[in-house]
């Protein structure tokens, strides 16, 4: 088997293992971009309503404070898929850059 071959064969690897961290990158992206997306759901003001200002105010409490402890719990969610998105981003990265000097070399 003649060294341009093996680079060959090695630059099919390089690209499946490219492929598979980009999908790890794209995953851990839309996990992320869901978790901020709820938060932002909780952000949205209340609509309107024909309830006794008392009530509706003891209800904005109540809304608050459940709210409140949603938020706390995705960003503890939040703060791993950070984590796991900045990884999957630098595992991509390295495979990109692995698989650019495969081809340059098989290309030589």
């Amino acid at each position: 088997m003649k060294d341009r071959d093996k680079l060959a064969q090695l630059q099919q690897v390089s690209q499946l293992m490219l492929d598979v961290r980009l999908l790890a990158l794209d995953r851990a992206a839309k996990a992320r971009q869901a978790s901020l997306d709820h938060l932002a759901d909780l952000n949205k003001p209340a609509t309107a309503t024909d309830l006794n200002p008392i009530v509706a105010g003891e209800v904005a409490m109540r809304y608050e404070n459940w709210a409140d402890h949603r938020r706390s719990e995705i960003n503890v969610v939040l703060a791993r898929q950070t984590v796991d998105w900045a990884e999957a981003r630098q595992n991509a990265a390295l495979a990109f850059g692995r698989n650019a000097v495969i081809g340059k070399l098989r290309d030589r």
